[in-house]
């Protein structure tokens, strides 16, 4: 599995590529490494690191990770790989039952920056729920913690079809040096950062789930197309489906080639 390092790493005109998953706890540690894999890592974390340079941790959806748990994380993965990269998805608390209305969003995002720096996190993710609509109470409460917390880099994935085609993701993302974090092959991204920055996650197009869904030959083309059109210098791509550890692998061998 090593090789897959040196594709996930490919600088291609000074881009870099960083192909990985949203969480490897439903990794198959059997299927890539055989029954005795434990003889060989410490834990599912260490397999998954050993396949892929990054993930964006997903549990933290739904549960406020101790500042232990991240410290155990980041040794695991420095065994295998010191150049490993963590994102952090922030609480639901957060962006679906607070809606960033409350001092409480403040308090929670800041455990979460305290989180992020053990992992040696870069990004922190901000998911809003399809629901949440840009009325002008949520973009004025949105503002309001924007203004207060701080963060070296946050993308935010804004969903539903009220932000699909918005001017106003983009003068927000501007405002606030946010990455808009797309699923490509529904969006296209308004904003990068002023780091130039691409983060891209894949949910697939599954019923009655669209996460039930395995990619395709064509989709995994398209979506490499997409990325090199964008011409970023740093792109994220996490895979966030059923077969998101098969397809994820795909995806970085498609990369490798040069068509």
């Amino acid at each position: 599995m090593n090789v897959l390092k040196n594709i996930q790493r490919k600088k291609d005109n000074s881009r870099c590529y960083k192909i990985g998953c949203c969480g490897w706890s439903f990794l198959n540690t059997k299927r890539y490494f055989g029954d005795r894999w434990k003889k060989r890592f410490d834990s599912v974390l260490q397999c998954y690191a050993s396949m892929f340079d990054i993930v964006e941790v997903n549990s933290s959806f739904y549960h406020i990770p101790k500042l232990e748990t991240a410290e155990k994380w980041r040794e695991q993965v420095n065994k295998i790989n010191n150049k490993f990269e963590f994102t952090l998805k922030a609480s639901r608390i957060i962006t679906h039952t607070d809606r960033f209305s409350s001092e409480k969003s403040i308090r929670i995002f800041d455990i979460y920056r305290k989180v992020a720096k053990r992992l040696d996190s870069k990004i922190i993710l901000l998911q809003c729920p399809a629901s949440w609509t840009p009325s002008e109470t949520n973009i004025r409460n949105f503002k309001g913690f924007l203004k207060k917390v701080r963060y070296e880099l946050i993308a935010w994935e804004p969903r539903g079809k009220w932000w699909d085609k918005l001017d106003l993701v983009k003068e927000i993302c501007s405002e606030f040096n946010l990455i808009h974090c797309v699923d490509p092959l529904r969006i296209h991204p308004q904003y990068f950062s002023r780091k130039n920055i691409a983060y891209f996650r894949l949910h697939g197009f599954g019923k009655p789930s669209m996460y039930n869904y395995s990619f395709n030959r064509e989709e995994l083309y398209k979506i490499k197309k997409i990325l090199i059109s964008l011409k970023k210098k740093r792109n994220y791509v996490f895979f966030n489906n059923a077969t998101m550890y098969e397809d994820a692998l795909k995806f970085i061998r498609g990369i490798k080639k040069n068509d």
